[in-house]
């Protein structure tokens, strides 16, 4: 049985599920929607675990924290002349041309995107993210492949590569030791693409953010947090 409750920790609130199993001890999880699942042991009673949820406010909120600031938060683009678009981290001044051969170039500090109605602003979306994918293929995988070497003492495996649009993170890892690549990535400056991939990696082995996850972090990528923090106020 799931059972919805709540805390409140100062001016948080902190929205919990709650289950029971056959357990010893009670586990707490945030997951990457900012949810938070209880796990308590079989006929706990629920002003318990109240206070143990109550205990561990303070870390439930920064690891909410630590995926909202994950979230990718560009704002919605209009597909017109003269907006900026991001490519590696470099701003492009976008220039919708009318043509009947469809394609997508930089040329001289401009995105150029022939379309053969500037009006159509779906297609014009489109274009572009293919032309990004496209890129993708190359930065991304290069990255990765660079890199691969570190997973050698964290994973039995290889570890694979898959990219896609997400809305809500610029990454993730799955038991399955596949990392996935937000496609928005390719916006940022390189050296921020290689941050997400290593910190990714980490989680072949620590699938958390626990203080071993950190240790690990910056023991591959000690001046993460400098670019974590390059990446999110770029991506604005």
């Amino acid at each position: 049985m799931m059972v919805k409750d709540r805390i409140q920790y100062g001016k948080s609130t902190i929205d919990y599920e709650l289950s029971y199993s056959n357990r010893k001890t009670l586990g707490i999880k945030v997951h990457p929607d900012e949810s938070v699942q209880v796990i308590a042991p079989t006929h706990t009673d629920q002003l318990e675990v109240k206070e143990k949820v109550r205990s561990k406010a303070a870390w439930i909120i920064r690891q909410q924290d630590f995926f909202l600031s994950f979230h990718p938060i560009t704002p919605p683009r209009k597909y017109v002349s003269g907006e900026t678009h991001l490519y590696l981290g470099k701003q492009y001044r976008l220039k919708v041309i009318e043509g009947n051969k469809e394609s997508v170039k930089l040329n001289s500090g401009w995105l150029v995107v022939i379309v053969k109605e500037k009006g159509d602003k779906p297609k014009i979306k489109r274009l572009l993210r293919a032309w990004y994918k496209s890129k993708a293929d190359i930065h991304f995988k290069k990255l990765f492949d660079d890199n691969i070497q570190l997973s050698s003492n964290l994973y039995k495996g290889e570890p694979g590569l898959k990219y896609r649009w997400m809305e809500k993170r610029w990454g993730s890892c799955d038991r399955n030791g596949t990392i996935h690549l937000n496609l928005e990535l390719i916006k940022a400056p390189k050296v921020c693409i290689e941050y997400v991939i290593i910190h990714e990696m980490c989680h072949l082995a620590h699938l958390n953010h626990s203080s071993a996850f950190y240790e690990l972090l910056g023991k591959l990528y000690p001046n993460w947090r400098e670019t974590k923090d390059r990446l999110e106020r770029l991506m604005v």
